[in-house]
């Protein structure tokens, strides 16, 4: 009896003290469809700075009742649309939804830069980030959540988790970063309820997980983390060597990637707005900067990172030239490829992704340079805000 009471007394302090077994690394919320976004209704106000404000600021985090990031935590953004007021939404991964306030997102640069050179009229940019995205969600997200803000520009800014994927997780086309992770942890719940009782008893116990990590035997970590660490040797990731000598794969899995550009250009006849593609500003092109960091951060050798950074400048290459094709078939829409837009990449990125919180201004400005033309055309035929007001 006093074995069995240590061994529950132990159950219960590991319980107490120890996180979940399977944690997963997910910066989002599961959600229909889309397979997660950003929490609802959300404030968070960072204790700590981080280096996208170079360690000045701390991040200013809201979210409405969509979980759309925006400026305040009581900031009004109604579905229906002023009737006054040119709608913008931005759809992409973490490189649209993340900076250390709305301001500096990229959403936000872009909004600073519309009003700047366009006063005096109602200008509203959404921002409809979902971080760890890729284009695929961002056609989902926006059927089933940004449609009822009624845009009147849905700019699309992707590239680096789409392109990126085959390299660090997942070889198939169109897989989100973490369905990898996901199906884990089915096959976790699958088998706890497929097992012995004795079994799950066993798998369930902290107790037990315990005494396997003292052991050196802990194998709980999941594939997703091992992946991120060994950069691209997970069971559905692709060597970069494969990639390298295989140009039809690249071809079919850009193709299969821009598909949802597709679709972003087929579903603006109905819902009515302007498409804008943007190939993401990315470091991973640089290939000195990529090359040192990937050496130092997960390779150790020149050789495989070398040959990782060839394969994703093969896919962003790729997606280039493709994209130059679907300009030629869509004269009317908006292209702009930003691949290496941003060099050298040491001064624009903090992690080879993610650019410091005043760049999104110099993406927004560039990005608006290609828009001024089509914004000019919209706005002639909208009354300024002093204007509006006087109209019966």
């Amino acid at each position: 009896m006093a074995c069995v009471a240590a061994v529950v007394l132990a159950e219960v302090y590991l319980a107490s003290t120890g996180g979940p077994k399977w944690n997963l690394p997910f910066y989002n919320r599961l959600y229909p469809y889309v397979m997660f976004r950003p929490t609802e209704n959300l404030t968070y106000i960072s204790s700590e700075t981080f280096e996208m404000s170079h360690h000045t600021e701390p991040v200013h985090y809201y979210s409405n009742a969509d979980a759309l990031r925006v400026s305040a935590a009581d900031y009004a953004l109604p579905k229906e649309k002023p009737p006054a007021q040119l709608r913008f939404a931005v759809l992409g991964g973490s490189a649209v939804e993340v900076a250390t306030n709305f301001e500096a997102t990229l959403p936000g640069s872009l909004k600073t830069v519309l009003l700047k050179e366009h006063p005096g009229y109602d200008i509203e940019v959404i921002n409809g980030g979902i971080q760890s995205s890729i284009s695929r969600q961002a056609v989902l997200h926006f059927l089933f959540t940004i449609s009822d803000y009624h845009p009147d520009v849905v700019v699309l800014y992707d590239g680096q988790n789409d392109l990126g994927l085959p390299l660090m997780y997942d070889g198939r086309s169109n897989y989100p970063y973490n369905f990898q992770t996901m199906q884990e942890a089915w096959d976790v719940y699958r088998s706890e309820h497929q097992a012995s009782l004795f079994q799950v008893m066993l798998d369930r116990s902290y107790l037990y997980a315990a005494l396997r990590a003292r052991m050196g035997s802990d194998e709980t970590a999941t594939t997703t983390n091992t992946v991120a660490k060994a950069m691209g040797r997970g069971p559905y990731a692709k060597a970069a060597e494969d990639i390298l000598n295989d140009p039809d794969y690249v071809k079919e899995y850009v193709s299969s990637y821009l598909a949802n550009w597709r679709q972003i250009i087929k579903l603006s006849t109905y819902y009515e707005y302007q498409p804008v593609f943007v190939l993401q500003a990315t470091g991973g092109v640089d290939r000195d900067y990529s090359i040192a960091a990937l050496k130092a951060g997960y390779f150790g050798e020149d050789e495989p990172a070398a040959h990782w950074v060839d394969a994703f400048i093969a896919l962003y290459d790729e997606a280039g030239r493709q994209m130059e094709e679907m300009r030629a078939e869509h004269p009317d829409v908006i292209f702009l490829n930003l691949s290496d837009f941003l060099q050298p990449s040491k001064e624009h990125f903090w992690d080879g992704v993610h650019v410091y919180d005043e760049v999104n201004l110099k993406l927004a400005a560039r990005i608006y340079e290609e828009m001024q033309g089509m914004v000019e055309s919209r706005l002639s035929s909208v009354p300024k805000q002093t204007e509006a007001a006087t109209i019966p």
